[in-house]
């Protein structure tokens, strides 16, 4: 009987843990990009930016063109949300950049959206910000 109880905790709990793993994998891999993302969006990389953008939702070339001659001078993420199954991150961003040829410093504040996708294993990003 003991060994009937044991037994049917552990089927009942392994595959929660099993979940609970995964989850925290999706979560870390949701960490470690985001700290890729911000480092690359205050460096200006812009290239590295647009690899995390959904190809689905824009192509590299047109990402890249959404920045133009722009230099970014601040990052900040002002609020993050996880949706309840851990699928879909949104975020309120402050920015401040200027445009090369105008040293006129603009700030901006924008939401953006982090998808995970199960096929690949990774985070994207819907689109980048647009900048006037």
């Amino acid at each position: 009987m003991k060994q009937r109880i044991v037994a049917i905790t552990l089927l009942i709990c392994l595959p929660l843990g099993c979940a609970f793993y995964a989850e925290k994998a999706k979560m870390e891999r949701y960490s470690l990009i985001l700290d890729s993302y911000e480092t690359a969006m205050r460096m200006s990389d812009f290239n590295t930016i647009c690899q995390y953008v959904d190809p689905a939702a824009m192509t590299r070339q047109d990402c890249l063109k959404q920045f133009g001659d722009i230099k970014l001078v601040d990052y900040k993420v002002a609020h993050m949300k996880a949706s309840e199954d851990c699928m879909q991150v949104e975020q309120e961003i402050d920015v401040s950049y200027y445009a090369l040829s105008n040293i006129l410093l603009k700030k901006k504040s924008y939401s953006q959206t982090w998808t995970y996708d199960e096929q690949k294993k990774n985070w994207l990003l819907s689109a980048p910000p647009s900048f006037e």
